[in-house]
């Protein structure tokens, strides 16, 4: 998520969530190799505790799956998703009322879907499904692995308005995803037979061997895929053939002294995949049960081991779901990050902050809602702490510190300080860097001077109004 970290504008890679904020040192430097690393998982539904249960009566030193507390938890549709953000060298200078910024990252995201019904239906079986046709709903599998080099601006338009601007240049590495999925199970009413259907289709893009057959009627089928793992070398990540561009734009208003408002988009763009495999497949495989008749007498001339016959049907399943393959080229976008935010000054060592971030992927939005206090106990070391809503989950309390040494700077961030007992959380995520920061403005000494400057200037006002106040008087009594 990042929320926590929105509102830390003391540490550079805030910048990275809104191209508009300005850090406050005139040059910045991520630490090479460890500027930021960031990892995050989460699902939109169940919890450890809900899959894993103590064990009772005979299994009471055992833990056993309960697929029915399982169950209860999921949402009608359920998403699981982990994210990867290396930024290995990041660069920011101050140029008057600019800020450039270049950042070079490597980012993995991966999810996996899959809807209520499947787990239903593994559950409970298909006695209530005789005649009719149970809808296994569709699985969501997607990864997305790339490289980017990131360049932004920053300007201050007026003394309230800041805008910013940062354009992506995206190299993929690798790439899945479901384009279509159908699963289905007709049962008939006598229960004779059980029908699976399965309609996928997925598109890859990363090194393949793939083997394939020809049916007695001349279609190609694929028969084995293999991953080449001798071409996921150095070349093959810095030589990608699929490229791409995104940007982010962002804006900061200070409303007044004490209240301002941010605004950002993220990851407008994406990535055109070149030199790719559309696995497809539309089959049925009517499951009329095994023929276990010759497995029971060892001493039968025409006795079969039951691993043979297994084998017999999971090679005729295998048969029915053929995968075949089209090549070609096509083009995914990135998810879409929307953060909305703002913070009130309570003084001039805390305020108080709420940021609120939706994605926006395959048409879907995931909103998240984090509130958050931001306190600067002494110059050179700051502290936030954090609640956040995400996921239909509501216990995620996070925090995040920066502590200044000289120029060198470490932060750390968790929007969920919770997930550190696993068996409960939802979400877990935590960002770690360092950066060298120099020609940072105090502002302690600035206000200063301007207290010093505002009273000279009211004692000088003060001087003249008497003065004039005299010449008047003067004036009156002659």
């Amino acid at each position: 998520m990042n929320n926590t970290l929105y509102l830390m504008q003391n540490v550079p890679q805030s910048n990275q969530l809104n191209p508009a904020i300005q850090p406050e040192c005139k040059v910045f430097l991520g630490f090479p190799g460890m500027s930021s690393i960031y990892l995050n998982y989460a699902n939109n539904g169940f919890t450890y505790n809900d899959i894993i249960k103590d064990g009772t009566g005979l299994q009471k030193d055992s833990l056993v799956v309960d697929i029915n507390s399982f169950h209860d938890a999921l949402q009608s549709t359920n998403t699981i998703t982990n994210q990867f953000d290396y930024t290995f060298f990041s660069l920011g200078i101050r140029a008057k009322k600019m800020f450039f910024t270049l950042d070079m990252s490597s980012k993995v995201d991966t999810r996996l879907g899959f809807d209520k019904g499947l787990v239903s239906f593994l559950k409970n079986g298909n006695a209530n499904y005789m005649g009719r046709t149970a809808d296994l709903g569709a699985l969501g599998l997607e990864g997305t692995a790339y490289h980017e080099v990131a360049l932004g601006v920053s300007k201050q338009v007026t003394e309230k308005l800041t805008v910013g601007v940062k354009a992506k240049m995206l190299f993929g590495v690798a790439n899945m995803h479901m384009d279509e999925s159908d699963l289905s199970v007709y049962t008939s009413e006598s229960g004779d037979l059980v029908r699976l259907h399965s309609k996928q289709l997925m598109k890859v893009s990363m090194p393949l061997d793939i083997t394939e057959k020809t049916d007695p009627d001349g279609t190609n089928y694929i028969d084995d895929i293999d991953v080449l793992d001798d071409d996921l070398d150095g070349t093959f990540f810095s030589g990608t053939n699929n490229k791409g561009f995104a940007f982010d734009l962002g804006a900061t208003y200070q409303f007044d002294e004490k209240t301002t408002f941010y605004a950002s988009i993220l990851d407008i763009g994406g990535i055109k995949w070149n030199d790719t495999y559309e696995l497809y497949q539309d089959a049925s495989f009517d499951w009329q049960g095994g023929d276990w008749s010759q497995s029971g007498n060892s001493k039968d001339p025409n006795y079969r081991e039951i691993g043979d016959v297994m084998e017999d049907l999971t090679d005729s399943i295998a048969d029915a779901f053929r995968f075949r393959d089209n090549a070609g080229s096509y083009s995914k976008a990135l998810p879409t990050k929307v953060y909305l935010g703002g913070s009130y000054k309570l003084n001039e060592r805390m305020n108080v902050g709420a940021v609120s971030r939706t994605e926006i992927y395959n048409g879907k939005l995931r909103p998240s809602l984090t509130l958050s206090a931001n306190t600067r106990v002494i110059r050179n070391f700051s502290a936030s702490v954090s609640y956040s809503m995400v996921n239909n989950s509501y216990n995620n309390v996070g925090a995040g510190i920066a502590a200044k040494l000289g120029p060198f700077q470490i932060y750390a961030v968790s929007d969920n300080l919770l997930a550190m007992n696993p068996n409960t959380a939802q979400t877990a995520n935590f960002r770690f860097g360092m950066n060298l920061m120099f020609g940072c403005r105090k502002k302690s000494q600035k206000k200063d001077v301007c207290k010093i400057q505002e009273d000279l200037i009211y004692e000088h006002m003060q001087k003249l109004n008497e003065k004039k106040a005299k010449e008047k008087k003067k004036e009156l009594e002659e």
